[in-house]
């Protein structure tokens, strides 16, 4: 895909606060504002994780926070801590800020105007990149759940994969001049000179199978996806449809990359993947499938304009 990344537990420091239910009544109590953790697994788990999404294998009340009273004092409805945010939205920050100093040098003259001469200096500029944003996500995925191997996950794996490949076929399909935004400029897999050609090969590789994902899929679907819909995006299951926070995903995850039409299908096809399996790791996989796949293509064909 576009230029294109996982790494029990006590409850974080930004998880929303539980309260504490009277012996018998429902685990969430409607007009109070108050979310409960969701029972541990042992078989894998043996704290509450509460940022983690609900999946179809979770108890039945945690996918009923989507619909419960989010509001607190005057009505207000209550937000995600600052910190939750972050942990989220910091890698993906960091990976663009890079697109967009590529971007403004290329506008400001600071590199040459033409389509090879800008692919050198954004090749060379990758594995500062890929570096940044991979310390950056070793800062920041340990606070986030979400991204932790469960059995919900595994159930979804068979899915991800098979969205993956599907996704890999429509983006070869879709590379076409109505299907693209402006003109890409093709990798320099040359930068660094034959002798190091291998080695820029393979940072290019590692960050747009793990890195991208994992920076993307962090964003757009465990949080943008979400938070969308309003209130603490933490307590909305991924299973939950919401129209325009669909929508609106999609047509940007689209917009963030040079094949826009194939871009939103790919936005529109992890979507489903979270919607159908609830895992935040299983939009990865799927995400990473189709990087890994198109990654091995560009190698072998020599079309470098789809990095």
């Amino acid at each position: 895909m576009a230029s294109a990344a996982r790494p029990g537990s006590a409850p974080h420091a930004d998880a929303p606060v539980s309260g504490d239910a009277a012996p018998g009544s429902a685990r969430h109590p409607v007009g109070t504002g108050v979310t409960e953790e969701a029972p541990p697994d042992p078989a894998h788990d043996p704290a509450p994780d509460p940022d983690r999404p609900s999946g179809p294998g979770e108890p039945a009340g945690l996918a009923n926070t989507a619909g419960a009273d989010t509001t607190t004092g005057a009505g207000k409805a209550t937000s995600a801590p600052v910190a939750a945010i972050a942990w989220r939205v910091a890698p993906f920050a960091a990976y663009m800020a890079f697109v967009l100093v590529v971007e403004a040098a290329s506008m400001l003259g600071i590199s040459s105007t033409t389509l090879a001469t800008y692919g050198d200096f954004a090749g060379g500029l990758y594995p500062v990149k890929a570096l940044c944003v991979g310390l950056v996500l070793a800062v920041c995925l340990p606070r986030c759940t979400e991204l932790r191997f469960a059995k919900a996950d595994l159930r979804g794996l068979p899915l991800a994969i098979v969205v993956g490949v599907a996704v890999f076929a429509a983006w070869l399909a879709l590379d076409v001049p109505w299907a693209r935004m402006g003109e890409p400029a093709p990798f320099a897999h040359e930068a660094w000179g034959d002798a190091g050609r291998p080695a820029l090969l393979t940072i290019r590789f590692i960050g747009a199978t793990l890195l991208v994902p994992l920076a993307e899929e962090l964003f757009w679907r465990s949080f943008l996806l979400r938070h969308l819909q309003g209130g603490d995006f933490r307590t909305v299951p991924l299973t939950r449809f919401h129209a325009a926070s669909f929508i609106a995903v999609t047509i940007l995850f689209g917009l963030e990359h040079n094949l826009i039409v194939a871009g939103m299908a790919a936005g529109a096809a992890y979507n489903l993947v979270g919607l159908r399996t609830g895992s935040v790791m299983c939009c990865v996989v799927a995400h990473a499938v189709t990087n890994g796949l198109l990654g091995l293509w560009v190698v072998a064909t020599g079309a470098w304009t789809l990095w």
